[in-house]
Parts: structure tokens; sequence; C-alpha cells
């Protein structure tokens, strides 16, 4: 794709989205690759940007093989967070939006320190010293499209892989000391458990994919700012809400995140 059609379909995207309607952006997207899909997401990032929606941070997704292989990708990927998406447990979301709201068990990462491109790559081990803070959080993500079956991988890179909010939860104090393999997720609405997972399926762990994020950043020429906020990635795929009512994600023995969807 040549500047004017990144452009083009970066509009269509950030047009779709302010309309807060079902999108259809399947044939304009049919042919889009893995490298140009992210070009569109950046030229969306800059387009909301431009209207003073600032950029908050990132989301590391589709960390699993049965995720991303379906799709066609070469691997996990991610996408950003806007200013306008954070919220905080207690969030009340109104009925319109998400149109179809689904939620994720996610740790939240806020970045202390930046990480641009040096020596080695970024490790598990070394990305720790970049995280301020760390939260029990989840990631409201928003199934926005007339057929999301017909969506491609590039198609979601491009239009932010779903993601409509991050809350964050439960601030977690001795997180270094975390087994971040072995912590259990859940999501339920209502009490109702709707969907459970393991630590371990963030690409092992949430420092794992944090690193991984560093360093794919790197290789698109951007770099984790000081103030980020990250969602290192869900141990479930989305638990898509039957209905409203108080959706709350959990990480037991270590905290929670509660919103109401009306």
């Amino acid at each position: 794709m040549d500047a004017k059609e990144i452009a083009a379909l970066a509009e269509k995207i950030a047009e779709g989205r302010r309309s807060k309607k079902p999108m259809d952006i399947i044939q304009a997207t049919a042919s889009l690759s893995e490298a140009d899909a992210y070009k569109v997401q950046f030229a969306v990032h800059d387009l909301f940007a431009g209207t003073g929606d600032k950029f908050a941070g990132w989301k590391v997704a589709l960390t699993l093989p049965q995720q991303y292989e379906p799709l066609k990708l070469s691997g996990p990927v991610f996408a950003g967070v806007y200013q306008s998406g954070l919220c905080q447990s207690g969030a009340v979301f109104e009925k319109g939006w998400p149109l179809k709201p689904g939620i994720e068990p996610e740790l939240v990462a806020r970045i202390s320190k930046d990480a641009p491109a040096g020596g080695s790559p970024h490790t598990a081990d070394s990305i720790r010293a970049h995280v301020g803070n760390l939260y029990c959080g989840m990631e409201l993500v928003d199934n926005r499209y007339v057929d999301v079956t017909k969506m491609t991988g590039p198609a979601r890179i491009a239009d932010n892989v779903l993601q409509a909010a991050l809350v964050t939860g439960t601030e977690i104090k001795d997180w270094q000391n975390l087994d971040f393999a072995n912590l259990q997720g859940r999501s339920t609405l209502d009490g109702k458990e709707l969907a459970a997972g393991p630590g371990s399926a963030v690409m092992g762990g949430a420092l794992i994919s944090l690193a991984w994020l560093a360093n794919a950043l790197n290789k698109h020429g951007r770099h984790l700012k000081a103030g980020d906020l990250v969602l290192t990635g869900s141990v479930h795929p989305p638990a898509f809400l039957p209905g409203t009512g108080v959706a709350k994600t959990e990480f037991i023995g270590v905290g929670s995140t509660e919103i109401t969807i009306k």
C-alpha cells in the first residue's frame, strides 16, 4: 500500500469507530498484509490524537498459536490504547457502547522508564526495571463489526484488535514476587463464570509478553514510554457478555476489576 491508500483506509476505520455503529470494512481490508496493517493502525492513532484523544499505551493480543495461526498471522500482535478508553474499576458503560462487549482478565503495567531499542533485546528479567506499577485489570473489547468472522488477522490489527477500554483495578503491591505463569484468572457476569485461564496463556507469563511488546515496538521504530499503560494479554479468549449487569475479572487471591454494563 502507498501512503495515500494507508491514509484513506485509516480514515475509513476512524470514521467507523466514531459512528459507534457496526462497521463493514471487510472488503476494504481483505488484501491487507500484516506489515501494512500496522502502518494503518499507526495512522489511525494519529487521527485520533489529532482530534484530542491522546495515545495512552498498548495492548498485547492473540498470545497463543491457536489464536493467531487460524488468522494467518506470524505471531502475537499489539495495538494501541487511547486516553478516552482509560477508566477505573467501578466504571459504568451506558447502553449503546460498546456494541457487543467482551471482557478479559489482564495484568496492567504502568511503565516508569522508556524502553528504547538498545544493545540486547528486552527480556522478562530486564523489562522489570521499566515497570513502575502493576495492577489487576480488565480489557473491555468490542465486536464492532457486521461480521467479525470475515475479518482477517491484518484487518483486526489495523482496527486495534477489538480494543475498547482499559480498566484498572487492584494495585498489586508485591508484584515482583508473583508466580506469573500460575496465576488463575477468570471472568464473570453477575457472579456467573464465563471463562477462566492460567497466566501461562500469556506467552508463559505477563513479563514475557511485556518484553515481547517492547521488542516488537522497537522493530516498528517505536518504544514503550514512561507513563504508558499496557494490557499485557488475556488468560482466556474474549468472554462476550450474554447480557447486561456487573462484569468482573479476577486474578484469584490477587485482586479484581469490575464494571457495570447497562
